[in-house]
């Protein structure tokens, strides 16, 4: 049984880096001690790492990066959970294909792997990003590059918010 938390976006008007969910993120991972961060939804994956790092500590995890992983299947194999942060949707997807891990994602989210997903990560959650707000003719040019296939934690779509 899949264990999904999935937050609509990293930072509330007022607040800081996940403080409005940080109590349920607590929550969700209370069994583990660390977590493998997915920052492929931003360009600059290293600042996206560190923020996530230093708010992820303050709640009491350690947090290691995939995009700094010498071998990233590796990395999803030995997570205690997933924590997959927001921004384009797209670049995230994609580059969870062009590195090979969506698959296994997958399969240890449904073995009952936490998996805590912000915005893009909520997106990708589900079993296709067909439901994304885009431009048609963004999603026909990006339909010749990859599939939209998403991780499948959730059976149904996952509607993004409407702002």
């Amino acid at each position: 049984m899949s264990r999904v938390l999935l937050i609509s976006n990293s930072t509330l008007y007022g607040s800081g880096y996940l403080d409005h969910a940080a109590d349920e993120i607590q929550d969700f991972l209370k069994n583990v001690s660390s977590v493998l961060f997915v920052p492929f939804a931003l360009y600059d994956r290293d600042a996206y790492a560190a923020s996530a790092r230093e708010r992820f500590q303050q709640m009491g995890f350690s947090l290691t990066s995939l995009h700094s992983a010498s071998n990233p299947q590796q990395a999803v194999n030995n997570a205690e959970a997933f924590f997959i942060g927001g921004g384009n949707t797209f670049r995230l997807l994609k580059a969870l294909y062009d590195t090979q891990v969506l698959e296994p994602i997958r399969q240890r989210v449904a073995g009952g792997l936490p998996y805590v997903g912000s915005s893009a990560g909520s997106n990708v959650a589900g079993p296709t990003i067909k439901t994304t707000k885009a431009r048609v003719e963004f999603l026909k040019e990006q339909a010749r590059a990859f599939a939209f296939r998403g991780a499948a934690a959730l059976s149904r779509p996952v509607p993004p918010r409407i702002t």
